[in-house]
């Protein structure tokens, strides 16, 4: 492991001991153990008392992230809880994050959890406003995600938003404002080490660059993509409330420009919160939210052939210049008109390949993504007799999605070729849930019991409209269908519906011993009729040791509970709503004479009418501890997690498309521990400590009908990154392992390991794994008086990255410009370096040269502030803050930033590193008022 890594990690040792000398030696907090038993946890479809809790769960509350520039409610969870896994694999406006809680589970189906926002369930969240957020809780463990059934096999975390109190009416406002700007930089080749490098692959191309038309054109690419980036926020604010009504209502905004133009996230949020009394036997509320997103992107984890811009602002090269017209000489037709590529406006084309554009001509492409989403959610409460009561509810979540692509006909070469091209897709995704649950609550002496019955309906629809084409008139700027010469139009239409009932039982005896019972049946119409019924059942008991009496009175012991449960979910997201059906699709082969596209039907997928859902057993052991009159707080949870039946599409020689089946097992170790410490608290001073580190083990344990599968095709060398077989971690990277460069003739040399005495396709072997031996997470909190502190700190020690840039960077077998790594390259017989001469067709290979060391520590967050009370008359609370985010990085990784993940759309695909947008540095000036 890295020095400076272990440094830091032995930092972190002696502050917690610290930490830990002084929880013993200071006074004690104030608060009994009485109070903190009492606490109040929430899980699926209801609360229990924290005592009676059975499972693992974590929880998180907004103060732990309140002050940080936050455009994704899932940066929140990171480095907050023990066992969720958050990254950040872009750092572009809007971009979507990884999530994983306990590891990955599948290979092709979403391991991403399930959110429920005040009892709407969906999978996104990327538009929540995080200002409106009270608490989220981390369901980890199928004892409490069982009850969501199929959607919560991979966690489940449940958000809950602020509501109106019974008090006087309160108006809230908050804002920020800053700045970001990119973290690293990658050094590349200067003009003159360029043209050296260029006379070693092709020494006939260096008359091209040193053509007069390009003297004393020198263009720093760095300088004319990156920029610094803006962030602002605002939100209000306004609750009020009585007896009988009680109501929170928010609007919000928050935009970020991005590093790289034309990058930009705008969120506009509403939402309102109502409860109300309608009769002693009869409660309404309801949770409204409307939001709006306007994303603006560029195009990252991809190769500059295929309109990187990260990418092609490395490679390049620098004696080109942005537009055509900034030359020299300009090039004239022989009817004395300029040649296109020169005309004012066009971007300078790459004379040594012409589809291989510079980065600001990639940054002229249109790509716009509009979203609009309401989601909302209706319930009563119905009090039917003494402690029973029934809950009624429907659910709607409603997102409009408009996407424009488009490159105009004039100002690029690959515009002038397809003479303008573009599409727009039109989505709508609706789902409703109907949900109705009948709560019992029993108490009688030592006796507590807790009932809960309850069914849905879900039916979710999908309809997407995609029109593209190409040959658009010349003066064109946007995707306008009408206007194309060769349009194409295709219309998609899906509904997936599922049924479900839940039966849950908690009995608690005497506040010591407590036995949860969970069963789920659920059926989806995305199997067939024979294997739609799920059935996965949950049981848990928990220990309150502390309330024996043979630790009741013991001062240093404030809680102690042991735990266990055991329990199964299922997963079929990564399927379609027919997949258990034979379909087809319209092929289009060219066009008639009248323009009017021809085609034909060909098979899409096979009917597999065993298809089955792919199901999830755990087990998992946890003790909470709390000493010291609760000033230290201890959790530790081991678990284990199989999953069988994994679903994944074989494709056979025979055929191009595919047959859903399933396929294997897959296997997920791991401990996860928390400790929180009040480390001093006097009258004007407090420190308080929270630390979660996570250790997981990921294994494929079987592939059936096939013996592996592949995926993360990577079209520089014409091989896969990725690799799924049994005996290796979900995501491994598979390619051969270098042996060195050989002095004599400078080409790069493979290690034989299937011993043939030659060098081929049997000598490769798993050469990384990207799943992270463990994570973690760091906070302190210290408080004077009014003035404040919080640091966070993450880290993820042990995964593996495949940085895939490098092949664009390092490889200098074309015209790309490369980084200056390559100056080490063999030049001369006799020389020992680890970098191959320039174009060795032997360094053509997916590789572990190429495999690096992910881990890092990572200075996340720091907030300093200061909280006024009661400054001015009607003003309760005023509260300045300044925050840094991602101020500092300890990592070996030699890319822009060890969070990447080129793949994230594709489930088991890790650690690879693309191109990707870099990560930003973020300072921001922040404003609460409260009146």
């Amino acid at each position: 492991m890295n020095v400076k890594i272990s440094r830091s990690l032995g930092i972190i040792a002696a502050l917690y001991f610290t930490a830990n000398f002084n929880a013993q030696t200071t006074p004690r907090d104030t608060v009994s153990k009485e109070q903190k038993i009492e606490e109040v946890v929430v899980i699926g479809y209801g609360s229990v008392k924290k005592s009676n809790l059975t499972s693992a769960v974590s929880t998180v509350k907004a103060d732990a992230f309140a002050d940080r520039p936050i455009t994704n409610v899932a940066q929140a969870l990171q480095g907050n809880a023990a066992g969720v896994n958050v990254v950040q694999p872009s750092g572009k406006p809007g971009a979507a994050l990884d999530v994983k809680i306990r590891g990955n589970t599948s290979i092709t189906s979403s391991t991403s959890p399930l959110y429920v926002v005040d009892g709407i369930q969906t999978t996104d969240i990327s538009g929540i406003n995080t200002d409106d957020i009270v608490e989220m809780s981390i369901l980890k463990d199928a004892t409490s995600t069982a009850i969501y059934g199929i959607n919560g096999s991979s966690g489940v975390v449940l958000i809950t938003t602020k509501r109106g109190k019974s008090n006087k009416p309160q108006l809230g406002f908050n804002a920020y404002w800053g700045f970001s700007k990119k973290v690293n930089n990658i050094n590349v080749l200067n003009l003159d080490q360029y043209k050296s490098l260029m006379s070693e692959i092709n020494p006939a191309d260096l008359a091209t660059i040193n053509n007069p038309m390009y003297a004393g054109i020198n263009t720093n690419w760095e300088d004319k993509v990156y920029q610094n980036g803006l962030d602002q926020n605002y939100n209000v604010n306004y609750s009020f409330g009585n007896e009988n009504i009680k109501a929170y209502t928010s609007l919000g905004y928050q935009g970020t420009d991005g590093i790289i133009t034309p990058s930009r996230f705008d969120r506009y949020s509403f939402k309102v919160n109502l409860d109300a009394n309608i009769a002693k036997w009869l409660k309404f509320n309801t949770s409204l939210n409307y939001i709006k997103t306007d994303l603006s992107s560029t195009s990252d984890n991809l190769s500059t052939a295929r309109g990187g811009i990260v990418l092609a602002a490395l490679n390049t090269p620098s004696f080109l210049p942005v537009y055509g017209s900034e030359v020299n000489n300009i090039p004239i037709n022989t009817d004395g008109s300029i040649k296109d590529g020169y005309k004012p406006g066009q971007f300078a084309p790459n004379p040594l390949q012409s589809s291989w554009e510079n980065p600001v001509a990639y940054q002229s492409r249109i790509d716009e993504t509009y979203n609009n989403r309401f989601m909302s959610n209706f319930g009563f409460d119905v009090t039917l007799a003494k402690n029973l009561v029934f809950k009624p509810s429907v659910s709607l979540d409603v997102v409009d999605t408009k996407r424009m692509n488009f490159v105009n006909g004039y100002q690029t070469n690959y515009g002038r070729q397809e003479q303008g091209t573009g599409s727009l897709n039109r989505s709508t995704w609706q789902n409703v849930l109907y949900e109705g649950t009948l709560n019992y609550n029993f108490k009688s002496g030592a006796n507590d019991l807790q009932l809960l019955l309850g069914g849905n309906v879900r039916d979710g629809k999908y309809i997407n409209n995609s029109q593209w084409g190409k040959m658009f008139p010349e003066d064109t700027n946007e995707f306008v269908y009408e206007l194309a010469k060769q349009p194409h139009y295709n219309y998609t239409s899906t509904d997936l519906r599922e049924i479900s009932g839940f039966l849950r039982a908690i009995y608690t005896f005497n506040n010591k011993y407590t036995v949860m019972g969970i069963m789920k049946a659920q059926s989806s119409s995305a199997l067939s009729k024979d294997n739609r019924w799920g059935y996965f059942p949950g049981l848990s008991a928990g220990w309150v040791i502390s309330n024996e009496n043979f630790l009741k009175d013991n001062s240093y012991i404030s809680y102690l509970k042991l735990r266990g449960g055991w329990g199964k979910a299922g997963n079929a997201s990564g399927i379609s709503a027919y997949s258990a059906y034979y379909l087809q699709r319209l092929s289009e082969l060219g066009y008639n004479e009248d323009g009017t596209p021809k085609g034909s039907w060909s098979p899409y997928q096979f009917s597999n009418t065993d298809l089955t859902w792919e199901t999830t057993t755990d087990s998992n052991i946890g003790l909470d501890a709390n000493f010291l009159n609760n000033r230290i707080k201890f959790t530790a949870d081991i678990y284990k997690r199989d999953t069988k039946n994994l679903i994944m599409g074989i494709v056979f020689p025979i055929a191009t498309y595919s047959y859903n089946t399933n396929v294997g097992s897959v296997e997920n170790k791991g401990l996860e521990l928390s400790l929180n410490t009040a480390n001093i608290k006097t009258a004007n001073f407090s420190w308080n400590t929270s630390f979660n580190i996570s250790f997981i083990k990921n294994e494929i344990q079987s592939i059936n009908y096939i013996p592996v599968s592949y995926a993360a095709y990577n079209e520089t060398v014409g091989e896969y990154i990725t690799r799924f077989a049994p005996g290796v971690a979900i995501g491994s990277f598979y390619g051969y392992q270098v042996q060195g460069v050989d002095p004599t003739l400078g080409n790069l040399t493979y290690k034989d390991l299937n011993g043939n005495g030659a060098f081929d396709a049997g000598d490769r072997t798993t050469i990384g794994n990207p799943n992270p031996k463990y994570t973690f997470g760091f906070t302190n909190h210290f408080n004077y008086k009014g003035l404040y502190l919080d640091v966070l700190i993450t880290g993820s020690q042990g995964g593996d990255i495949f940085n895939a840039s490098r092949l664009d960077l390092e490889l200098m077998n074309d015209f790309k410009n490369q980084s200056t790594v390559v100056l080490d390259r063999w030049k001369t017989p006799g020389q020992i370096t680890n970098i191959p001469k320039a174009k060795d067709p032997e360094s053509l290979h997916i590789s572990d040269r190429f495999v690096e060391d992910g881990s890092y520590i990572k200075l996340k967050a720091v907030t300093l502030g200061y909280n006024f009370k009661n400054l001015f008359k009607g003003i309760s609370n005023v509260n300045v803050y300044v925050t840094g985010q991602n101020l500092h990085t300890w990592t070996k990784y030699s890319g822009f930033d060890p969070e990447v993940n080129a793949y994230s759309g594709s489930a088991g695909v890790l650690g690879i590193d693309y191109g990707t947008y870099p990560q930003v540095r973020t300072f921001i000036i922040g404003l609460k008022t409260t009146f």
